[in-house]
């Protein structure tokens, strides 16, 4: 890692690292304090320390290479909101807990805490006690920090879990938009329009495994 960059730098940088190699992309960091992204063994993107995603429009070609950038771009906006709110947050003061967590939001009687580790940062919701002198029911979302902001705005009561969808029912309401596209000739420009836009926003909230649950049925058909 270049030796120019500071401590934050580089913890951003191997904290990107760590999440993009989880979703299955080859990225590493060389000497010119970047991390280099490849997918499937072809050079995709760079990200550096300042969370900035460079790329060689040359490189993306086709919607899975623009979808595999777009993952990419969105992990390192992620990785630098948590790692900038974790450089503010207070210590977890309850009684109890084994391990140092941080304070990462605390709305009603439900918090958000998260912690560093070596293997990366892991996130858990819990729900203050009465006296708030301790936690309990624990949500355990491992490096999934949008599982857990979403968790813990449904156990804050930010927002109503009625209007959540799974990601099987995401699936479904895609397929379906799909379906409608290709067999109803009674669809208006708009509401076409309006279908291929909840399509793609979709696309972009369902786990790399539905993606490529759906790649592969189409390559079959």
């Amino acid at each position: 890692m270049n030796k120019e960059l500071t401590p934050q730098k580089e913890r951003f940088l191997r904290e990107v690292e760590q999440q993009l190699l989880r979703r299955d992309l080859d990225a590493r960091p060389l000497e010119d304090g970047l991390i280099h992204i490849k997918w499937n063994e072809k050079p995709l993107c760079s990200v550096d320390r300042d969370g900035i995603v460079r790329f060689r429009p040359a490189d993306i070609i086709g919607p899975e290479v623009d979808r595999q950038l777009r993952t990419v771009t969105q992990t390192a906006v992620q990785v630098k909101e948590y790692m900038r709110i974790f450089e503010r947050a207070p210590a977890l003061k309850a009684a109890g807990l084994d391990e140092d967590y941080k304070v990462l939001a605390d709305f009603g009687d439900a918090v958000l805490a998260g912690r560093s580790c070596k293997t990366g940062a892991k996130f858990v919701t819990w729900e203050w006690d009465f006296d708030r002198q301790g936690v309990h029911t624990g949500h355990y979302h491992m490096e999934n920090y949008e599982a857990a902001k979403l968790d813990f705005a449904v156990r804050a009561g930010l927002i109503n879990e009625q209007r959540l969808f799974s990601d099987e029912q995401l699936a479904v309401i895609r397929n379906s938009c799909e379906f409608a596209l290709e067999d109803d000739a009674t669809l208006s420009y708009a509401e076409e329009k309006q279908l291929h836009s909840v399509q793609e926003q979709i696309e972009l909230l369902l786990p790399k495994q539905e993606q490529e649950q759906r790649s592969t049925m189409e390559q079959t058909m």
